[in-house]
């Protein structure tokens, strides 16, 4: 799907998803109808014919439209628990630094303090142009070679190190995953294959022999359908962006509620 796509409002696409609906009957009734009507005829058995071809063609591409909204679905879902695993597991290593000596525990609390402003304010919108800074993981590494370099004193202190060095390998997994989501997406060669199947959809429609009148509602119920069930998925398609994109809802909370008390 292009780009451009993601950054119209979801009210405006709705629209054009259902003026596009609307547009294809008519236009599909009133030029392509009577050209195709030449080229195959009209007796008396093409709406039997239509039926028997169209039988097996809905079945297959409602499958596949079922399967892209639950990936679509279930993709967003998963970046959507990256985010609030990210911001869970990082708010509990900024508890547990409490726990070391200074001034490691001073510097690392402002490394992710650092880090979570980042990615609130600078890692987030280049998310919704459909990318991501280095400069996060660039703090990651040294929150990491801070970490790594302590040396425990007392076996307490061995034990929660050790802790801690598992949960900073649970948060970069998350951080990864979201970062991943950046460039998940269906690829293009199912969004022709979906957008075909919608065209080949209306044509069988305008093809049968009916009533002018009940053909238009009847092409427009089905067209609108497929606009709805489309709009669904390009809205869904890419978890960081355009109107409908994840939010950074539990990093912000992360710091309005525990993080901004610290600053100096």
């Amino acid at each position: 799907m292009p780009d451009f796509v993601h950054d119209i409002p979801l009210r405006d696409l709705a629209t054009y998803f259902s003026l596009a609906a609307v547009a294809s009957i008519v236009v599909g009734m009133l030029v392509l109808k009577p050209i195709l009507r030449l080229l195959i005829g009209s007796g008396p058995d093409l709406n039997e014919a239509i039926s028997y071809g169209t039988a097996g063609f809905n079945l297959f591409y409602g499958l596949l439209l079922g399967l892209l909204t639950v990936s679509a679905y279930q993709n967003n879902e998963r970046i959507s628990e990256a985010v609030l695993q990210e911001s869970t597991v990082l708010a509990a290593l900024y508890s547990d630094v409490n726990a070391y000596p200074e001034p490691v525990r001073s510097e690392t609390k402002a490394m992710m303090r650092d880090y979570v402003l980042f990615t609130l304010y600078k890692d987030w919108p280049a998310h919704a142009q459909g990318n991501y800074l280095d400069g996060g993981a660039n703090r990651v590494n040294a929150m990491r070679q801070k970490l790594a370099t302590f040396e425990p004193a007392t076996a307490g202190q061995e034990v929660l190190h050790a802790q801690m060095l598992a949960a900073f390998q649970e948060f970069t997994r998350a951080r990864q995953l979201r970062l991943n989501g950046v460039y998940t997406q269906i690829p293009n060669v199912l969004w022709y294959a979906v957008l075909l199947g919608a065209a080949i959809n209306i044509l069988l429609i305008v093809l049968l022999r009916m009533r002018p009148v009940r053909q238009f509602v009847l092409g427009t119920i089905t067209a609108f359908f497929l606009g709805v069930i489309l709009f669904v998925i390009v809205a869904l398609d890419d978890p960081l962006r355009g109107e409908a994109a994840i939010q950074p809802d539990p990093l912000k909370r992360l710091w309005d509620r525990v993080m901004i008390w610290d600053e100096p």
